[in-house]
C-alpha cells in the first residue's frame, strides 16, 4: 500500500470515528454522565443536587492521535486549576485514546454552583476547534430539614372517663419534606403525611420522636417528647406517687437518649 492510500484510509478512519463518537454523545444517558461535543465526558458533578460539600471532578477525554490537549476548570467564575489526566493503556496505539482524570474540588458552600470546563487543542480544522467551553450546573444541600414538635408536650395528660387518651401529634417544618414518620415508645417508625392524633394511649409514660426526610435524602430529627397519661379517678396520693414515678422514668429516658446521642457522636469523631 502506497503512502497516499495509507493517509487517505487513516483520514477516513479519523472522520468516521469522530462521527460515531458524536452519535454516542447524543444517545448517552445524562443521568450517568454528561458527554460534551468536545470529547470530554463528565461523570461528576452532574446537573443534580448533592448532600456533600466535598465533590470530585471525575472526567474522561477522547484524545485524537497527534493532537495536544490542555484542560482546566473554574467554579462560579473563579479559576480552579488544570485538569490532569492519564492514559489507562499507554502501550496501546489507537487513533483515539480515552484518558481519565480525577480532581478534588474545594469545599463548596450551600446553594447553586456552575462548573466550567475549558479544553484547548493544538488543532484548528473543520472537525476540531482550538477551544471548547462546557458548563454544568449543580447544587449543594447538606442541611437536614428542621422539624419542631408542638404536641404532645413534656407533661402529664389526665383522662376523666377512660383508661386511654387521644393526644394530637402536631409539628411544623421550615422545609418541604418528601417523607415524614414518627416513633412512639421506641417502636418502628410509622409514616404520616401531616398532623395526626395518637389514639388509645394507655395509662403510663410515653415518648414520641418525629423524623423528616427532604428531597435529596437529608434526615432531620425532632426533640423527643416525654409525657404520661394518668386517670382522673385516682386518689391524690396515687397521683403524687404516679407523678414521681413518671418524672423518674422521664429523667432516666432523657439520660439514656443523651447518652446514646453522645455515644454516636464520639463514634463518628473516632472514625
Amino acid at each position: 500500500m502506497d503512502e497516499k492510500k495509507f493517509l487517505a484510509i487513516l483520514l477516513f478512519s479519523m472522520i468516521f470515528f469522530s462521527l460515531s463518537a458524536s452519535s454516542r454523545i447524543v444517545e448517552a444517558d445524562p443521568a450517568d454522565a454528561i458527554h460534551f461535543y468536545s470529547g470530554v465526558t463528565l461523570f461528576s458533578p452532574l446537573n443534580q443536587t448533592y448532600t456533600s460539600r466535598y465533590l470530585t471532578l471525575n472526567f474522561s477525554i477522547a484524545c485524537g492521535w497527534g493532537i495536544r490537549y490542555s484542560l482546566s476548570y473554574d467554579i462560579d467564575g473563579e479559576y480552579g486549576g488544570p485538569m490532569p489526566y492519564e492514559n489507562k493503556n499507554p502501550e496501546e496505539l489507537h487513533i483515539v485514546n480515552y484518558r481519565f482524570g480525577l480532581v478534588k474540588l474545594p469545599e463548596l458552600s450551600e446553594g447553586s454552583h456552575r462548573l466550567t470546563v475549558t479544553l484547548k487543542t493544538s488543532e484548528n480544522s473543520e472537525h476540531i476547534k482550538p477551544l471548547y467551553v462546557d458548563t454544568v450546573c449543580f447544587s449543594i444541600d447538606s442541611t437536614p430539614p428542621e422539624i419542631l414538635l408542638l404536641s404532645p408536650e413534656n407533661k402529664i395528660y389526665t383522662v376523666a372517663t377512660s383508661n386511654t387518651a387521644d393526644i394530637p401529634l402536631m409539628f411544623t417544618s421550615k422545609e418541604r419534606t418528601s417523607q415524614l414518620s414518627y416513633s412512639l415508645d421506641g417502636y418502628e417508625n410509622a409514616t404520616i403525611v401531616g398532623n395526626i392524633t395518637l389514639t388509645a394511649l394507655p395509662i403510663g409514660p410515653h415518648n414520641v420522636t418525629l423524623y423528616a426526610r427532604d428531597d435529596v435524602g437529608n434526615v432531620g430529627v425532632s426533640e423527643t417528647s416525654l409525657f404520661a397519661v394518668t386517670a382522673d379517678s385516682e386518689s391524690q396520693a396515687e397521683k403524687e406517687l404516679f407523678s414521681k414515678t413518671v418524672l423518674l422514668a422521664v429523667s432516666v429516658a432523657t439520660i439514656a437518649i443523651v447518652g446514646i446521642g453522645l455515644l454516636l457522636y464520639f463514634k463518628k469523631r473516632k472514625h
